[in-house]
């Protein structure tokens, strides 16, 4: 009798654990919009993040974002990250893409943001906006996946804003992975 009591009581916490499994990722999925590029890459971003431009074909994938910052309303400028993703079908192709990440703009500072990822950032004026900006690449499931981010340095931006655009950006590249 005690073993038929302890499965049902181990049956049921296993179906209280999918439960909470399932609940838990249904809340991240709607904190964040996963996609998937080629059908081997995927990423996520923040749901609040709008999509301004998403281009495919059978080579290259493009994605880029618009980030919410109170501070460049009602401005020209606006912080963005782009996605771009090539489908690498030689060996050929991964050399040609590791050479030209590795050719950062002369500026860029090589930066260890997140493992895996060669990264750099630099400063560049936009008009009369200076601009923080993040390059990262990589080589996923034979797909080279270049990420761009980029904010205006605003008066009105909050004291970390900068700390808090290199989470952001930090969260993007863990995310991105085999689908």
């Amino acid at each position: 009798m005690q073993s038929v009591s302890g499965r049902l009581s181990a049956s049921y916490f296993t179906k209280v654990l999918l439960v909470i499994l399932l609940v838990s990722s249904t809340l991240f999925a709607a904190d964040r919009m996963v996609f998937s590029i080629f059908g081997r890459v995927q990423f996520s971003v923040p749901a609040d993040w709008l999509v301004i431009s998403s281009k495919s074909d059978a080579s290259k994938t493009v994605f880029a974002f618009q980030i919410p910052n109170a501070a460049d309303e009602k401005t020209h400028d606006s912080s963005n990250l782009s996605i771009i993703a090539s489908d690498l079908k030689s060996s050929e192709d991964e050399a040609a893409f590791e050479k030209k990440g590795s050719h950062l703009d002369p500026k860029s500072e090589k930066r260890d943001l997140v493992d895996d990822w060669s990264c750099g950032s630099f400063s560049a004026k936009q008009a009369e906006t200076r601009y923080k900006i993040w390059d990262c690449h990589r080589i996923v499931h034979k797909c080279g996946v270049s990420v761009r981010m980029a904010w205006p340095l605003l008066p009105k931006n909050a004291p970390d804003y900068d700390k808090q655009m290199e989470t952001a950006l930090t969260d993007v590249l863990k995310s991105v992975g085999a689908t």
